[in-house]
């Protein structure tokens, strides 16, 4: 039995394409980065190796999703929403700044030789939970109407940014 059939299948990557509603879409990003996350724990004890790969991907991936919500989407949102609906964007943004946090200890765990990883993985589990809740049923469904032309070019530009290839590419902008 060959290693990659003991983990799950690669999980699909969003689609680049304008087409569709942004909130569904950055969910699907949500799905994707978990999926990363279960293939590397579950990888972590028997192959490191591709353990810590997995843990890169995820990384790097969620650093960009964050970044383009933090760049993009918080601001277009606070431009777009009235004053006293800012205060979501400022829980998510201060949610943000713990989830990097756990982030970064996690990955000084993995990178730091075969330890037990349950406890840096807990932490961060607990946040990102609890904050992709929070986004998915408060946040994400104000970008889901498709007939507004802002929101549709908001969308291509999100899919531009967080859109990767398999060989790591990303489509020009």
């Amino acid at each position: 039995m060959s290693v990659r059939s003991e983990t799950p299948a690669d999980p699909p990557l969003p689609s680049p394409s304008p087409a569709g509603q942004l909130g569904s879409f950055l969910e699907e990003d949500h799905d994707r980065l978990d999926a990363l996350w279960v293939r590397a724990t579950l990888a972590w004890p028997r192959d490191q190796v591709e353990a810590r790969q997995l843990f890169e991907e995820f990384r790097i991936g969620l650093l960009r999703h964050i970044r383009v919500e933090e760049e993009v989407l918080f601001p277009f949102y606070n431009a777009r929403s009235s004053p006293s609906s800012r205060h979501l964007t400022d829980l998510l943004h201060a949610e943000h700044r713990e989830i990097m946090a756990a982030l970064a200890r996690l990955m000084a765990v993995v990178n730091g030789g075969p330890q037990d990883l349950e406890e840096a993985e807990t932490v961060l589990r607990n946040v990102l939970w609890a904050h992709n809740a929070r986004e998915e049923g408060l946040l994400y469904p104000w970008f889901d109407p498709t007939d507004d032309p802002d929101l549709l070019r908001l969308g291509a530009d999100v899919r531009a940014r967080l859109f990767v290839s398999p060989a790591g590419a990303t489509p020009p902008r």
